[in-house]
């Protein structure tokens, strides 16, 4: 059976979106079920698809449905809130740039992804008890995601995507190539990782997937 650009834009946004929802704090026991079934209904529907670009959905689901909720609370907070290491692990670009290459670096690199905000006239906004930073990971993620929806939105109704590839293109060799899987790297070799060297493991694969599928377009 044939695939279309609608059927792999359907996997990459969903893809995108698991992610990102993976790297978002979920501190409360409704949130931490509500990705338990977000990561159940993926891997039933898409599992499958998604395994065809190198990314195991069935073996995060697995490490996150097999650990305690309080494992999975003091393994986010030890890496990603406290962020120690000889790199910081928090998983914001602007922070984690501000320690490795300085401010000037760091501002550039924070308004830039402000800048691709507002081209979506998007306005960062509290959305759940702890938020995330413009540049969090996960905000970063649902970003992509959300570039991707507005391309399928655009060639469902036979309009040119030319500029939203491009964004797309641009966004993800800034602000995602350039500094997770280097972050990625620090965080499996953590020996406090458990359950995020299965995550990031996945993500690393999903981010070499998607250098490839880009450079093709």
């Amino acid at each position: 059976m044939s695939v279309s650009i609608l059927d792999v834009l359907n996997v990459r946004h969903a893809t995108y979106d698991l992610f990102s929802d993976l790297f978002l704090y979920k501190f409360s026991s409704e949130d931490f079920n509500d990705l338990l079934k977000k990561l159940s209904l993926i891997d039933e529907k898409l599992g499958e698809f998604i395994e065809e670009t190198g990314v195991n959905v069935r073996e995060v689901r697995k490490v996150i449905e097999n650990s305690k909720r309080s494992d999975y609370l003091i393994e986010y907070s030890s890496l990603f809130i406290a962020g120690v290491g000889v790199k910081p692990l928090i998983p914001v670009e602007s922070k984690r740039l501000f320690s490795l290459m300085g401010e000037k670096v760091a501002t550039f690199k924070y308004n830039d992804v402000i800048r691709f905000y507002r081209s979506r006239h998007l306005v960062p906004k509290l959305i759940s008890q702890f938020p995330p930073e413009p540049d969090h990971i996960s905000s970063l993620l649902a970003f992509m995601s959300l570039l991707i929806e507005e391309e399928f939105k655009l060639r469902s109704s036979g309009k040119d995507a030319f500029k939203t590839v491009q964004d797309q293109k641009n966004f993800a060799v800034t602000h995602l190539f350039s500094w997770i899987p280097d972050w990625i790297n620090d965080v499996i070799n953590d020996p406090r990782s458990s359950i995020y060297k299965v995550v990031c493991s996945e993500l690393s694969n999903w981010l070499k997937f998607e250098r490839d599928f880009l450079g093709e377009r």
